[in-house]
């Protein structure tokens, strides 16, 4: 073969390789644009399933709220006696171990009770209330502190009654001003004063029938009839004894002078070694005490 032939033929091969290599090339660049534009066309997933991704968390429930064990329902607060005194008369305690005096205030409540608590509150000392239920009816909120100062509370009848009455009346007399008592203090109460200490009138038989005590008194200064403080002080503080059970007044007027009395009998009754504690406070001292004879007499 001469050399111009064998120079053609080697353009020819060159120029073969060289339309082989761009037809590749062309080949590859209409592939990539086709894949670039199938990509545009998908639209990418913004938020795909949880299942597409990794299997779902199991759903737990939710632990039931703990229930708290029921509370025992609340027992009313009951001023009561020992069984051995109820439908009985007390006019004082026989304790012979203790120096302790009970002051009792009738016809309350009223604003003058206000003034009697701030006295015993000073003094850290208690009493026993004996209520009005008409009086109750007027001033809840004082009976009510009465006894949220740790004092307790009695039954006076309803209007004061001191004439004889039937038994329907003394019903009606007694058992309302329970209710009001309850209704304004949350306690029932089992001590009754008859109205003016009359033990015949109808009023104190009902009581007993009802298992109530009666409550009478040892000590009666007479500070209903508002003598002077010195004079309702001098009284009292005359006639202490242990178990002694006090008259005095919380309503039906002005008690000025009973206050002024309270404010001296007390610190000096504490000087002289004696405890003010309630009327079922003081009945069950005595019931403690005769137990306790009771208890070292037998073998």
């Amino acid at each position: 073969m001469s050399t111009k032939l064998a120079s053609q033929w080697a353009l020819k091969i060159l120029f073969l390789i060289g339309s082989i290599a761009l037809i590749s090339l062309i080949s590859e660049t209409r592939q990539t644009a086709n894949s670039h534009s199938i990509a545009q066309q998908i639209a990418p997933v913004g938020n795909p399933p949880p299942n597409l991704l990794k299997p779902p968390k199991l759903k737990t429930s939710p632990s039931p709220p703990v229930t708290e064990a029921p509370k025992p329902p609340q027992q009313p607060l009951v001023f009561a006696p020992p069984a051995q005194f109820r439908s009985q008369i007390v006019y004082k305690a026989s304790i012979n171990n203790s120096k302790v005096i009970a002051l009792t205030f009738d016809d309350g409540p009223s604003p003058e009770t206000l003034k009697i608590l701030e006295v015993l509150h000073k003094h850290n000392a208690v009493a026993t209330f004996f209520c009005l239920g008409a009086n109750l009816r007027e001033y809840p909120e004082i009976a009510k502190r009465v006894v949220q100062a740790g004092n307790a509370i009695g039954n006076h009848s309803w209007h004061h009654y001191s004439h004889n009455v039937t038994e329907k009346t003394a019903s009606d007399e007694i058992d309302n001003t329970g209710v009001h008592i309850y209704r304004s203090t949350g306690a029932k109460s089992f001590l009754f004063r008859p109205p003016g200490g009359r033990l015949n009138n109808g009023l104190a038989d009902y009581a007993k029938k009802k298992n109530y005590v009666v409550v009478m008194w040892s000590i009666d200064p007479k500070d209903f009839l508002q003598p002077p403080a010195a004079a309702i002080a001098r009284s009292v503080l005359s006639q202490a004894t242990s178990g002694a059970i006090v008259l005095l007044h919380d309503g039906g007027g002005n008690r000025q002078q009973t206050v002024e009395a309270l404010s001296a009998i007390i610190p000096k009754l504490k000087q002289q070694g004696y405890r003010f504690v309630t009327v079922p406070q003081l009945l069950q001292m005595q019931a403690g005490q005769k137990q306790r004879i009771a208890n070292q007499k037998s073998p």
